[in-house]
């Protein structure tokens, strides 16, 4: 599928995130729950509109401070240690946390976006069709700030908290009790252990906090404090926290992920897998915040009860796995996306493996080590093969249990809607974000084909495919030899052509 289209789909459905663990940890109610996932996915209700759009009367405005996510341009601090792709994910991740706390406010506090580029279309892409998206004023750091507070008071707000997306630490009691010391106080400081502050918050803009103020130290608070103190502005400090700005600050946002236990949809395409399927999804619904996502092609048999049955929310498609899969992931709301066959158990505790993977901001996505669920050295000779192949080639396949963030999965373009190797086309786009890995834990999946044709054969007609692929053979014909199960000898004349340069298609 086209970028555009897959662009497209995620945002038609609310491509936005909704952290559960977030929900719970802040006293949100089941009700608050639900009612925030249905915002998500209803894009006629939008508690923040775009800057052509209504202006915002709210007496108490959010103001999200931060960077556009583009590569080499964010977090360069963190590039020797992350890469230029990992630091640009790492800031990725920081805005959709702080967006993700917005959204669970009080509908009565507005929120609005200024970003330091990018754009209002890019930013909805990245983040939600929801945003309200405003674009940062000219000038250092003081004057961008002060502008905001003073764009938000020209139109009506009254109590205003400015908070930047460096800190994990935030949350939606912090943010609520910030307006509540705006009650009584003139300014509200979250202060940092750097010595700086993440959130400052004012009832009228303050121009003696901002002009002339030399940032980027460890003074910017004590000065602030200072001028406060000259200027007669009554100032409440709340909870000092930690910002993530240099690489021996890695250890507290991985914290902060975990802690967070951001959701997992698991999308498992299926056609007549009326056996395998109750297994699968009853694997996948021990994990913990995860949302089991069958996307039925049209089975002839019980596929979607036996799914229902175990707990798994049911789609239907046309058939096709890589139209089926991202029909899945157009229909969730998940920060992390997995993806996984009908005949595919996944490993005890692969929800958390997967989360202490992605923790980490230079992994892009990854899989687990294939297992085939028969005996026999040439199943493990099989399984040997495969493994190195994904571990040191970085191409593992779907019976591996494809994971990755949403936001990369968008980037890539989701799944080429081609009849065959769909996830090897999404894994190739996906190596040129960051690294992919291959965990240690065993993703088991049938060998029933291997034992219908043989596992040298099998072995040795996948890896026509593959080298038929790369070489540019049309995936039809391609698909349609594979489901003929043609021998090998009949694939020879193909993979001849293929070596000697000859094209069929490529899209």
């Amino acid at each position: 599928m086209p970028p555009d289209r897959v662009r497209g789909r995620l945002i038609k459905s609310g491509m936005t995130t909704i952290d559960m663990f977030t929900c719970r940890s802040n006293n949100a109610t089941h009700h608050q729950i639900r009612a925030v996932a249905h915002f998500m996915k209803t894009p006629s209700r939008q508690p923040f509109s775009s800057e052509s759009g209504p202006v915002a009367v709210h007496r108490d405005l959010l103001i999200v401070f931060t960077r556009f996510p583009e590569r080499g341009k964010v977090k360069t601090r963190m590039i020797p240690s992350l890469g230029a792709g990992g630091a640009c994910r790492l800031q990725r991740e920081m805005i959709r946390h702080v967006l993700t706390i917005s959204r669970l406010l009080p509908p009565d506090i507005g929120v609005e976006v200024h970003c330091d580029g990018g754009d209002e279309r890019r930013m909805k892409d990245l983040f939600g069709a929801d945003l309200r998206f405003r674009p940062q004023a000219e000038g250092d750091l003081g004057r961008r700030m002060l502008q905001c507070f003073r764009s938000a008071a020209e139109r009506g707000a009254r109590r205003v908290v400015l908070v930047g997306t460096d800190c994990p630490e935030m949350s939606v009691p912090l943010l609520q009790q910030a307006f509540d010391r705006l009650r009584s106080h003139d300014c509200v400081l979250g202060p940092t252990e750097d010595g700086g502050y993440c959130l400052i918050g004012l009832r009228i803009p303050q121009p003696a906090l901002f002009e002339g103020m030399t940032w980027g130290n460890d003074r910017v608070l004590a000065e602030t404090l200072a001028r406060a103190g000259d200027g007669g502005i009554s100032v409440s400090l709340l909870a000092r926290l930690h910002d993530v700005d240099r690489p021996e600050d890695l250890p507290i946002w991985r914290k902060a992920v975990l802690d967070r236990t951001p959701p997992i949809a698991a999308v498992v395409p299926a056609l007549d897998e009326e056996n395998a399927i109750a297994e699968s999804v009853a694997r996948i619904s021990r994990g913990v915040n995860v949302e089991p996502i069958v996307v039925d092609g049209g089975s002839g048999d019980r596929t979607a009860a036996a799914a229902e049955a175990q707990g798994a929310r049911v789609l239907r498609s046309r058939p096709g796995r890589a139209a089926q899969m991202n029909t899945g992931a157009a229909e969730t709301t998940a920060d992390i996306l997995l993806f996984s066959h009908a005949d595919t158990h996944l490993p005890e505790g692969f929800d958390r493996h997967i989360r202490e993977a992605l923790a980490d901001p230079r992994t892009a996505g990854g899989a687990f080590r294939l297992r085939f669920d028969g005996a026999g050295v040439s199943l493990r000779l099989v399984e040997w093969g495969a493994n190195l192949r994904s571990r040191f080639l970085q191409l593992p396949y779907g019976d591996q249990g494809i994971f990755l963030w949403r936001a990369d999965f968008l980037a890539a373009g989701g799944f080429p809607e081609i009849p065959i190797m769909e996830d090897a086309a999404l894994v190739r786009a996906l190596r040129k974000r960051g690294r992919l890995v291959t965990l240690p834990q065993r993703a088991v999946t049938s060998a029933r084909r291997y034992r219908r044709i043989g596992p040298l054969s099998a072995w040795c007609i996948n890896q026509f495919v593959v080298f038929c692929f790369l070489r540019g053979i049309d995936p039809n014909e391609l698909a349609g030899r594979y489901r003929r199960q043609e021998g090998v000898a009949r694939w020879l004349p193909l993979v001849w052509h293929a070596l000697r340069g000859g094209r069929t298609r490529h899209n």
